[in-house]
């Protein structure tokens, strides 16, 4: 455990002083924050059902193949080419340490830009509190529900990342690896969107086929749900398993080439 500390701080401080991370947040912040804007002026006129709020998180969703490759394609990848990682190998630290440790500073890294993104919405409460209460701002379960959905395809986005990262010695091939996988579990989210059933019966090979993909075949739908303070066990689960499935990819490769 206490080498999963030292490696998180590290990995931390190696993503607070490298200017790419800075570069990308402030991109990504500024196109996201004109984005809102013109949303939010729009939004009387619009046929958009969900909560406002919600179109912050999908913003963060389909954006983070752009923000996701620059947070981890140095994880190993520099790691390898610098020739670092043997000796880091040969620290007392353990491979799942040393995984869970990088994947961790990426991912409160990507917490931390969200957070950035969210005050996007407190500065128009703050500045226009009757504006602000009109579009739902002041439900509490709007932004626990979008939050939370945030988190979980973040932390699995991530673990992407990192596995991407460990494959290769090239960190822009880890990058555009990143990108190219994120970007495909999105448009396959997107391509399915509105055609996932609330009904629990198999009716046929298709319908088993889509409750095994989970969130990757309705992972949008269940935004609606999430979008009003309606947590969705099943999709959370999956999320989960999809982190600790790349990031036990990441770990079988490290242990490979440490041995």
């Amino acid at each position: 455990m206490r080498g999963y500390w030292v490696i998180l701080r590290t990995e931390l401080f190696g993503l607070f002083i490298s200017p790419s991370t800075y570069v990308a947040s402030f991109y990504f912040l500024a196109l996201l924050g004109i984005g809102f804007r013109f949303f939010i002026e729009s939004f009387m006129s619009s046929n958009w059902i969900l909560p406002p709020l919600s179109s912050l998180v999908l913003g963060l969703i389909f954006g983070a193949p752009a923000l996701i490759p620059f947070l981890t394609m140095r994880s190993f990848a520099e790691e390898r080419r610098l020739g670092t990682l043997e000796t880091l190998l040969s620290a007392p630290v353990n491979t799942s340490a040393l995984v869970w440790g990088k994947w961790s500073a990426s991912f409160l890294f990507f917490v931390l830009i969200a957070c950035g993104a969210f005050c996007f919405p407190l500065l128009l409460w703050s500045w226009f509190p009757a504006q602000a209460q009109s579009l739902g701002f002041d439900h509490f379960e709007h932004w626990v529900g979008g939050g939370l959905f945030l988190l979980i395809f973040g932390a699995s986005f991530t673990s992407v990342g990192i596995f991407a990262s460990s494959i290769t010695k090239n960190q822009m091939v880890a990058g555009m690896l990143t990108f190219t996988l994120l970007t495909l579990y999105i448009a396959v989210m997107a391509f399915s969107y509105g055609e996932s059933s609330d009904s629990h019966l198999m009716e046929g090979p298709a319908d088993l086929i889509r409750s095994c993909l989970g969130s990757l075949d309705d992972g949008l739908d269940k935004l609606q749900h999430f979008a009003v303070g309606v947590i969705d066990i099943g999709t959370i689960l999956h999320q989960m398993i999809i982190l600790l499935f790349f990031l036990s990819l990441a770990t079988i490769q490290i242990e490979r080439i440490k041995h």
